[in-house]
C-alpha cells in the first residue's frame, strides 16, 4: 500500500452533532488508533527478532540491531525523525509489556493518548515484573473508575501507585536527581536553573510572585520581568523597588512590604498522621507538585520550618460557614474542599488548589444566604480564575457537583452542546472523610444571580494579542534563521570532504 489519500469517518460510527460528545468520540478512535499502532510496531519487533535469531531480552551492542531496525521502518511509514520512532517502539513494548491494562484503557476509550504517555513517564524507571504489574493493574483500576480522566490525572494516579508500591524506589530516584545551580551562556543571553527539592521549588516560586506583586499597578514591567527582577534582587541581596517612576506610587517601603510578603509564604502539604508518625505508608499530596512518597512526607514534616496542624474533618458537622460571615468557609473547611479537590475542578485543568478560588457551585446568595447555595463541602470546590469566570459569566453551561452514596464527590460540567463530563474530586483517595460530612442546610430554593455588567473586560482583543504574539514570533525566527546562517557557513568553511 502507497500514500493514502483520507480516512472515511463514517466507517467509524461516529453519531451526533458537532460538540462535545462528538469531540469525545474522537478522542476515543485516536486512542484506539494508537493502541492498535503500538500492537502493530510490536509484532513488527518480534518479526523481526524471529528473523534475526534472537530474542527481545537479548543484549545486542550493535548499532544497527532489531529495534533500529523496526524504529527506521516506523519513522519511514510514518514521517517522524528518528528520535520519534524510537519512542513509538519504546511505547509499544511497555503497552505490551508492562503496562497491558492501562493500555486496554486506551483502547476502550478510557483515556487519551497523552495519559496514556504520562503513565509510561512514571513507570519507567520502576524495576522488577512483579511491581510493574502491581502498578499496572492499581493505576487501571484506579483511572477506570475516575470518570474524565485528564494528562494530569493520569500522571498523577501512577505517580501514588508507584509512591506507595515502591516508595524506596521513588526515594533513590529523588535522591540521585540530586540539588545544583547551573548557569549557562547563549549568545544572546544567559540562564539560571536550580535543582532542588519541590517543596523548595514551591517556596522559590511563591516567593517570586509575592515580591513581583509589592510593585503598584502602574509598573510598566510585565508578571514575567517583574518576577525577574525580583529573582535577581532576592539572590544578590538587591532591592526590588517600583518601576512606574510616579511620586504618588504607594510602594512606600518597599523593603518592609516584601518582608511582610515573604513571611505569608505557605507550601501545602497533605498526608494521613500515621504516615508522618511513621505507623503506615500512605502517599501525601503537595500543592502545586502533587503526589510525594511516604519517605519524602515525613521528611517534609521534619523540616525545621515545618508546621504540623490536624484537620479536623468531622468537626465540619457543626459548622462549614463562619459564623459572622456565611458566604466565607472556615478555614478546616477551606483545607479540606482545596485539600480532596487538589487542583482546579475543571476537567484538565492543573492550576493548585491554593492557588486558585473557592467557588459556590450553586451560587450564595447574598440577600437571602439561606435560599442560595451553602458554604459546605458539598457545594464547594476549588476554581482557577479563568474558569471561576467562565463558570459565573457564560452562557449555556451547567456547573454542578454531587456526592454519591459512596460518600465521594464528582463535579459536573455539562457544555452548552450538552456534553457532560463528570470527575471525581482528585484526593478522594487521601481525604475519604470529606464527602461523608453530614450537611446541616437545606435545599437551594433561590440561587444567587450575577450581573454581567460585573463581568472584567480584556485589556486588548484576541486579535490584537494574537498580532502582537505573531510579530515576536517573527522577530525571533528572524534572529535565529540569522544565527544559523552564519553558523552553517562557518561549519562549511572547516568542513573536510566525505570519505566516500
Amino acid at each position: 500500500m502507497t500514500n493514502g489519500v483520507g480516512i472515511d469517518l463514517d466507517r467509524f460510527r461516529i453519531a451526533g452533532e458537532d460538540g462535545g460528545a462528538r469531540l469525545h468520540d474522537l478522542r476515543a478512535i485516536e486512542g484506539a488508533a494508537m493502541f492498535e499502532r503500538f500492537q502493530t510496531v510490536y509484532r513488527m519487533l518480534v518479526s523481526a527478532a524471529a528473523a534475526a535469531g534472537v530474542g527481545l531480552d537479548a543484549v545486542d551492542l550493535r548499532v544497527v540491531d532489531v529495534f533500529a531496525s523496526v524504529s527506521r521502518e516506523v519513522a519511514v511509514s510514518l514521517c517522524v525523525s528518528a528520535g520519534a520512532a524510537d519512542r513509538q517502539v519504546h511505547h509499544a513494548t511497555e503497552a505490551v509489556e508492562r503496562l497491558p491494562q492501562v493500555a486496554r484503557l486506551l483502547r476502550d476509550g478510557v483515556i487519551g493518548v497523552a495519559a496514556f504517555d504520562a503513565v509510561i513517564l512514571q513507570v519507567t524507571g520502576v524495576e522488577g515484573p512483579d511491581l510493574v504489574a502491581a502498578i499496572d493493574a492499581t493505576t487501571a483500576a484506579d483511572l477506570a473508575e475516575m470518570g474524565g480522566v485528564s494528562r494530569g490525572d493520569a500522571d498523577q494516579s501512577a505517580r501514588r501507585a508507584v509512591a506507595e508500591l515502591d516508595p524506596d524506589g521513588l526515594r533513590a530516584k529523588r535522591e540521585a536527581r540530586g540539588k545544583g545551580v547551573t548557569v549557562s551562556h547563549e549568545v544572546d543571553g544567559s540562564d539560571v536553573a536550580i535543582s532542588t527539592s519541590p517543596e523548595d521549588a514551591a517556596r522559590i516560586d511563591t516567593s517570586l510572585t509575592a515580591v513581583a506583586e509589592t510593585a503598584c499597578k502602574h509598573d510598566p514591567r510585565g508578571k514575567a520581568e517583574r518576577r525577574h527582577d525580583a529573582a535577581v534582587a532576592l539572590l544578590t541581596g538587591g532591592r526590588f523597588a517600583c518601576a512606574c517612576g510616579r511620586d504618588d506610587c504607594p510602594v512606600t517601603a518597599p523593603a518592609e512590604e516584601i518582608a511582610a510578603a515573604l513571611a505569608k509564604i505557605v507550601v501545602h502539604v497533605v498526608a494521613d498522621a500515621a504516615t508522618i508518625a511513621g505507623d503506615a505508608d500512605k502517599a501525601g499530596w503537595m500543592d502545586g507538585f502533587g503526589v510525594i512518597d511516604p519517605h519524602h512526607v515525613r521528611e517534609v514534616a521534619a523540616r525545621g520550618d515545618a508546621i504540623l496542624r490536624p484537620l479536623d474533618i468531622a468537626g465540619l458537622a457543626d459548622g462549614a460557614a463562619q459564623a459572622g460571615n456565611p458566604y466565607r468557609p472556615t478555614a478546616a473547611c477551606d483545607t479540606a474542599v482545596r485539600a480532596v479537590h487538589g487542583v482546579c475542578s475543571e476537567p484538565g485543568c492543573e492550576r493548585p488548589a491554593w492557588k486558585s478560588d473557592l467557588d459556590h457551585v450553586v451560587e450564595f446568595n447574598h440577600e437571602d444566604p439561606a435560599a442560595g447555595g451553602a458554604t459546605c463541602p458539598c457545594n464547594l470546590n476549588s476554581k482557577c480564575r479563568l474558569h471561576h469566570l467562565y463558570k459565573t459569566f457564560a452562557d449555556g453551561w451547567i456547573d454542578d457537583q454531587i456526592i454519591d452514596a459512596n460518600g465521594v464527590i464528582w463535579s459536573e460540567v455539562t457544555t452548552p452542546t450538552g456534553y457532560t463530563v463528570r470527575s471525581r474530586a482528585r484526593n478522594m483517595w487521601l481525604l475519604p472523610e470529606v464527602g461523608s460530612v453530614p450537611c446541616r442546610h437545606g435545599e437551594p430554593v433561590a440561587p444567587g444571580v450575577v450581573d454581567d455588567a460585573d463581568q472584567p473586560s480584556r485589556s486588548r482583543s484576541r486579535t490584537k494579542a494574537k498580532h502582537a504574539y505573531r510579530m515576536q514570533i517573527r522577530s525571533r525566527r528572524r534572529y535565529v534563521t540569522a544565527c544559523e546562517a552564519t553558523a552553517r557557513a562557518a561549519d562549511l568553511d572547516s568542513a573536510a570532504p566525505p570519505p566516500f
